[in-house]
């Protein structure tokens, strides 16, 4: 039977999880490049966030697929892969958060329910729509916040398809990860 080493833990969970935080950097740094140097009145800038969304969702669905099989393989524990499964998620549901802050920041008109927040800064339109991001990805739909503009309804349906694969991904894996559990305890 194996032990728990914390401190092995946190270096193989940060292994796990740093190409996953290069992308979501990467995207950031292409959103304050394409929302800094280039004119938002140009037609095809939220099609860019859109084609990047949609690639950096790809990554994340492979990545996340790769990473806990491997750590299946390895037979971590399921709370160091319930660790690691979660903070994707929560990668995930910021970086759609940063999607959507790009996409309103570009066009003011592209989502119904942020009018209130107009007179806010930067943070607090990234919370308000963290908050839609955390909504769609749960599938709740308050509807207090909605997409207006066609990329922006883009990017919900790309984070909505996100959010099913990665549930159906995790419910079932959790039998793969129990048997390996009771594999390694004999």
């Amino acid at each position: 039977m194996t032990t728990y080493n914390p401190q092995q833990f946190l270096w193989s969970f940060f292994r796990q999880i740093s190409p996953a935080l290069l992308v979501v950097a990467a995207v950031a740094v292409a959103y304050v490049y394409l929302m800094r140097f280039i004119d938002h009145s140009l037609g095809w800038v939220p099609y860019v966030v859109v084609v990047l969304a949609f690639f950096k969702t790809l990554y994340f669905t492979f990545f996340t697929f790769k990473q806990v099989n491997k750590s299946i393989r390895l037979c971590h524990s399921f709370r160091q892969l319930l660790s690691v499964f979660g903070i994707l998620i929560v990668l995930i549901i910021f970086s759609f958060a940063a999607d959507y802050t790009c996409l309103n920041a570009a066009n003011s008109s592209s989502f119904k329910g942020l009018e209130t927040t107009k007179g806010l800064g930067y943070l607090d339109n990234l919370f308000e729509l963290f908050y839609f991001s955390v909504v769609t990805f749960a599938s709740v739909g308050y509807g207090d916040v909605a997409p207006l503009s066609t990329p922006a309804k883009l990017i919900a349906i790309i984070e909505i398809g996100q959010s099913f694969v990665m549930v159906i991904f995790g419910l079932s894996n959790i039998n793969n990860i129990h048997i390996n559990t009771k594999n390694q305890k004999l």
